[in-house]
This record gives C-alpha cells, sequence and structure tokens, in this order.
C-alpha cells in the first residue's frame, strides 16, 4: 500500500503528513506544531479527517458556520470532516498549538468519550504536556520505516487516549462503564481461569478490569446467575474434582492448585458443594470408573 510521507522542520513550523487509506480503527493522517505570527491564518478549509488543535499558549479565533469561539490557552478545538472552517492567530497574542488529523472506524467515537461533538468542539485540557510528548513523538519517526509506522500509531492512541482520560478526570468521573455486562464477565473468566490457582479476591479483579465490586457482582448476577465469588469457587471445585479423578495427587497438593493454602479449608469447601470430602470423592469415583471398565470387558 503506497505511503507518501511529507516533513517539514523550521525554527517555527514542524509538520508530519502521510496518507495511508486504510479500514483500520484509528489512523494518522498529519499532525504538527506552529509557534504562529501576529494574525497567521488559515481557511476557509474542508477537511476529509477529524482534526484536532490545541493551543499551548497564546489566543486565536475559530469560526465554524456563523459562530466564532474565542481560544485560549490549555483549550482543545476539534474539526470535523466536510465541515468549512477558519481559524486565525490573535494579532495582539498569537497562539502557539500543535495538531493531529486522523481518522478510523472508531475517530468519531473515541471523541465522542472525550466529550466532544459537533455541538461542543472546544474542551479544556487540564495539562498539554502529555500531548506535546505525543506530536513530538510521532514528528521524531518521521522515517518511513515499519518500526516508525507502528510508533506513530502508538502516540496516536496516546493522544486519543489522553484526551479522555483527560475529560473523565476533570468531571471527577470515578467509574467509566464503556461495555456491556457481557464483556466485563468474559474478561473475568478469562483473568479466573489463569489466576484461580492464586490468592485472588474478587476486589483484587474488580480493580484489576477497572470496575467496583458490586457493579462486578452485578454484571456476574445478570449474565451468570450468580456472584464472582460464587463462580471462582464453582471453578475451583471443578478443577479440583478432575485432578481428583485423574491424579494421584495428595489432597494437600490439589488444594494449593486451585488456590487453597489450608488443605482443610477446601476440603470443607469441597464437602459443601459436592456433600462429599475429597477423599471420599476420589474413592467413589475410582470405583466407578473400575465399575465402568468391568461392565465394558463383558462386551469385549
Amino acid at each position: 500500500m503506497p505511503i507518501n510521507v511529507k516533513y517539514t522542520d523550521s525554527a517555527r513550523y514542524k509538520c508530519l503528513e502521510y496518507l495511508k487509506k486504510a479500514s483500520l480503527d484509528l489512523y494518522l493522517c498529519y499532525c504538527g506544531s506552529q509557534i504562529c505570527c501576529s494574525g497567521h491564518a488559515y481557511g476557509p478549509e474542508i477537511r476529509t479527517e477529524f482534526l484536532v488543535h490545541i493551543v499551548l499558549s497564546g489566543k486565536g479565533f475559530y469560526t465554524v458556520g456563523s459562530k466564532t469561539y474565542e481560544v485560549g490557552p490549555n483549550t482543545a478545538f476539534l474539526i470535523y470532516p466536510g465541515v468549512a472552517t477558519y481559524y486565525e492567530a490573535s494579532k495582539d497574542d498569537p497562539w502557539n498549538y500543535i495538531w493531529v488529523g486522523f481518522n478510523g472506524i472508531k475517530a468519531e467515537a473515541s471523541l465522542k468519550h472525550a466529550h466532544f461533538s459537533k455541538d461542543n468542539l472546544i474542551i479544556h485540557i487540564q495539562n498539554v504536556d502529555p500531548f506535546v510528548n505525543y506530536v513530538n513523538g510521532m514528528l521524531a519517526s518521521s522515517q518511513l520505516t515499519y518500526a516508525n509506522d507502528l510508533a506513530r500509531e502508538g502516540y496516536l492512541y496516546q493522544f486519543v487516549s489522553s484526551l479522555i482520560q483527560d475529560q473523565q478526570n476533570q468531571q471527577n468521573i470515578e467509574e467509566v462503564h464503556d461495555y456491556s455486562y457481557q464483556v466485563y464477565v468474559d474478561h473475568t473468566l478469562e483473568y479466573i481461569e489463569h489466576n484461580y490457582s492464586k490468592n485472588i479476591k474478587v476486589q483484587g479483579i474488580a480493580d484489576y478490569i477497572g470496575i467496583n465490586r458490586s457493579y462486578l457482582t452485578n454484571c456476574f448476577k445478570s449474565v451468570l446467575n450468580m456472584s464472582p465469588q460464587e463462580y471462582i469457587l464453582n471453578h475451583r471445585m471443578n478443577q479440583a474434582s478432575i485432578l481428583l479423578k485423574n491424579t494421584a495427587l495428595p489432597i494437600s497438593d490439589i488444594a494449593n492448585r486451585v488456590g487453597y493454602d489450608d488443605a482443610l479449608n477446601f476440603s470443607k469447601s469441597f464437602k459443601k458443594l459436592y456433600g462429599i470430602n475429597p477423599t471420599n470423592y476420589r474413592n467413589v469415583t475410582e470405583h466407578l470408573d473400575t465399575s465402568d471398565k468391568d461392565t465394558q470387558n463383558k462386551y469385549l
């Protein structure tokens, strides 16, 4: 797939432009930074991608249709594709800004998470430093190599992610539920599958996923009709039953393998669920297996 790269570097202006048409979640179209001269203007212009400017210092004016916004430091303004816009640096205090143009399947949805919309084109940025670092990283990765392609993509994802996180921090949003119950449950089940042999707790799992314990419990009860703690117990005991049936491992070893430091506590939990202690369970299953084999041999 052909990629055209243009890189400009001067004392007041740095810009990386490249065109990569692809059906990707997010892809970089161009980025740059500029210390603008008094009254420097751009437009009217119609873009084919989303374009975010972040003003680092100074001020200017951003016009969309009949509306003109005065934009100052620590402020980001968004240009939508297909919309004619015009922006101009203040004559008295011209702005210094960075910009990132990008597109992709998830571009608009990602910007909505950052509280951008066609009715809200301006947002305040708490800390512009990370965004400057991301753009500088993109600019430093201007050479056309596979490694730099990945680096630029990584910086773009960090740029967009930081926009979202910055807005959540400003609104003191302690928790965001971006996904369905099923997604949180699936992620939890995968975590349990890989960690049930450890001393995992429901609170620790919730912290790992990024939601509170009560919400995780609601997800499980809605999807599986049981609590996370009940699922962990059932999963551990199921794994223990497999080991009891198919190995000669001591009960204490099996207890350790399913997350119990104390074999007695393990035996109590096992009996509570199966109605029989681990030793008797093993004896019964061994007897059943032997009986099945004897029955099969009669017909051989």
